[in-house]
């Protein structure tokens, strides 16, 4: 990015630093033709973090600057200050979709599911991430009895298994079945405690997935529609109301993964990637606070001298859990929203961190 080849930057005062580097990482990625896991690689992070940084969560660290521009030459000062717009732009195409029996048929198969688990009181789970997951398998299908110009597909699905190895072990087994009765039958005769049934639909935009409990559950499962020309769907992110287990069964809605393939990253990464809506914390008249009490405790002679530092301590503490628990209670989970960006990341992830059996 350096003489001739830097491209036009203009000055903006108004974003956070965090989404300026986010859409230049993006452009970055873009314009060098690389997927956010080649980059990290080559760079040597974790594609966790490479996800937070694309997604404006975090700043990345010196070594990630410095690396980009030890490899691309890349101004750091443009990178962390400007958008960067490459100076030929790339031209939009538009998928052709197809009939809504064509759309339908590319969710045809069996995925992986990814959620975590709701058993815990809120704000209580204190389990690590890859303790915290939970699995299962989806096996979507058409139905043979339908009728071939208005075709109905349902599907059947395993949840709640803990152990990621036997959830592998379990979808393997499944795929060397030849019919979907066969599928449906095993789900039903060995998993059925854990076995859901339902249907699957298409709307405009989106997938609707209705799954029955034999006794005690319900589940809707809502995805982005793909409008795509590729012959089948990989996977992605969506959200799902259901019913939580364990102590108290109570509603809940949560968002959920689901990959074709297998996934390479490590349980502590795919529970990274479902946990969106991370906190967007500002905090200036807090700071300010915090900073004037410090002023008036060690600098102002008329009132810190007059205390022991016990008790500036317990003032310290005090104000600063005052100020967690308001930006915690103002940013409080109230909904799960999948937007096109969180959607496509997640299928960024299966495509591209997953290993494939094509037939």
């Amino acid at each position: 990015m350096a003489g001739k080849d830097k491209p036009k930057t203009t000055v903006n005062v108004t974003k956070r630093p965090e989404d300026i580097v986010s859409q230049n990482i993006k452009k970055f990625i873009t314009k060098h033709g690389l997927t956010q896991r080649e980059l990290a690689e080559k760079l040597g992070i974790t594609a966790s973090s490479m996800t937070d940084y694309c997604k404006g969560r975090r700043m990345p660290g010196t070594d990630f600057l410095i690396g980009l521009k030890q490899l691309y030459n890349i101004d750091i000062d443009d990178f962390l200050t400007k958008d960067v717009s490459p100076t030929v732009s790339a031209p939009v195409t538009q998928d052709r979709e197809g009939s809504k029996t064509e759309m339908m048929d590319k969710y045809c198969g069996l995925y992986y599911i990814y959620y975590i688990d709701p058993s815990p009181t809120t704000g209580r789970d204190v389990k690590p991430p890859t303790e915290s997951l939970l699995y299962g398998v989806l096996f979507v299908y058409k139905e043979s009895s339908s009728h071939a110009d208005n075709p109905v597909y349902s599907c059947a699905a395993i949840l709640g298994i803990k152990d990621r190895r036997k959830v592998t072990e379990i979808k393997e087994e499944l795929e060397k079945l030849e019919e979907s009765y066969m599928v449906i039958e095993r789900i039903g005769n060995e998993f059925r405690e854990m076995a859901y049934y339902g249907d699957f639909e298409l709307s405009g935009n989106n997938v609707f997935i209705s799954l029955r409990h034999e006794t005690t559950d319900r589940a809707l499962v809502i995805l982005n529609k793909v409008t795509s020309n590729k012959k089948c769907y990989i996977g992605g992110l969506g959200t799902i109301n259901s019913v939580s287990k364990g102590r108290h069964h109570v509603p809940v809605i949560q968002y959920i993964g689901f990959s074709r393939y297998t996934l390479t990253m490590s349980g502590e990464e795919i529970h990274h990637s479902l946990l969106l809506g991370q906190p967007d914390i500002k905090a200036p008249a807090e700071a300010d606070e915090l900073i004037k009490l410090f002023k008036a405790l060690y600098m102002d002679p008329n009132h810190g001298s007059e205390l022991t530092e016990y008790q500036k301590t317990i003032m310290i503490r005090s104000t600063l859990e005052r100020f967690i628990k308001q930006s915690l209670e103002r940013n409080v989970f109230r909904y799960g929203k999948v937007d096109e960006e969180d959607d496509d990341d997640f299928y960024h992830l299966a495509k591209h961190m997953s290993v494939r059996k094509e037939s």
